[in-house]
């Protein structure tokens, strides 16, 4: 093995899993702006795409490397719960390939589902065998409830009876999960420093499933819409304030789960508006969730950058400083 090699291996393995979470939200993030400026005309949302497949790829060259790490890494409370969303982001680059290329999204579509079934069921086999409620921490929605992204970007109709299945299946693990998950939150010990990022989670399933709901159902039920989306707004509005607290704490990569919660929620809020405008009753009602709609998109941008330049400060720290000086040199 050549030197080159060896360095590339070395640095392959510090690569941080949680990242594919960040690469998840930007790829969604573009994907949403295409909803506030039309005039975009997809150049947001292959941007997200482009930058996304970067990481994921990088990502992709870390498991296949290092396959034991990926193996400590699933059988981890915390970060093996995470991990699905590299399969998640997979789906959504899916979503932007099928644009130009329709076959090779399908099949990327396809790939990503398998990949995360098989994050599920490693998920769900570890904590069987060592299951623990303090481990529980709210990216624990991730493995289950996290497959309806594929729900939210599935290519062809061909494919509706996947998509509901995986809907179904996601908003039933929703159900059972969050009553348990409030449990634990309220009533036993405190989330780790460490794992506290993941609070910002809370924010994601319901706006997911909500999302997921408006994209595969013809004839959305409205209460069902009602009680969703009221949740999805109650829980973005108690992250916000979280975030008071959880953005003091030191940099660690579970600063990614702060971002696609935040993209999800605009995302869902910009389907339902879309949805309101099919009532002759609602426009009013559509008007206001859009500008709701618009106001967490403009968050989620903020938060995703954030992230993003907390990351490459922390693994870039020489680099990025480099550039920063140049732009304040420039900017005088």
């Amino acid at each position: 093995m050549t030197s080159k090699r060896k360095r590339w291996t070395s640095h392959a393995a510090k690569l941080p899993s949680p990242m594919a979470g960040l690469a998840l939200a930007i790829a969604s993030l573009g994907w949403t702006w295409e909803n506030m400026t039309p005039s975009l005309n997809g150049a947001g949302q292959l941007t997200g795409a482009i930058i996304a497949s970067v990481l994921l790829l990088l990502l992709m060259g870390k498991f296949m490397l290092h396959p034991t790490i990926l193996k400590d890494e699933l059988s981890h409370p915390v970060i093996g719960s995470v991990i699905p969303t590299f399969a998640m982001g997979l789906m959504v680059v899916s979503k932007t390939l099928g644009d130009y290329f329709p076959q090779a999204g399908l099949t990327l579509w396809l790939v990503a589902i398998g990949i995360h079934v098989l994050f599920l069921s490693a998920f769900i086999y570890y904590r069987a065998i060592d299951f623990k409620l303090e481990h529980m921490v709210p990216s624990w929605f991730v493995p289950p409830i996290g497959i309806i992204v594929a729900a939210v970007s599935f290519p062809v109709s061909d494919y509706q009876w996947l998509a509901n299945a995986i809907l179904v299946f996601g908003m039933l693990a929703y159900l059972v999960m969050l009553p348990l998950m409030l449990y634990r939150l309220i009533f036993c010990q405190a989330i780790p420093d460490a794992a506290k990022p993941t609070i910002a989670i809370l924010a994601a399933p319901a706006s997911l499933s909500l999302a997921g709901y408006l994209t595969v159902c013809e004839q959305a039920s409205i209460p069902l819409v009602a009680l969703l989306l009221s949740i999805a707004i109650l829980m973005t509005s108690i992250i916000y304030l979280a975030f008071f607290h959880l953005l003091k704490l030191p940099f660690s990569p579970g600063y990614a789960a702060f971002t696609f919660p935040m993209v999800i929620g605009a995302t869902a809020l910009f389907k339902t508006a879309a949805w309101l405008t099919l009532f002759n009753n609602m426009s009013e009602l559509a008007i206001w969730i859009k500008y709701l709609a618009e106001f967490e998109l403009v968050i989620a941008t903020l938060v995703v950058v954030y992230v993003a330049l907390r990351y490459l400060g922390h693994y870039f720290p020489v680099r990025f400083k480099a550039i920063e000086q140049t732009t304040i040199l420039e900017s005088k």
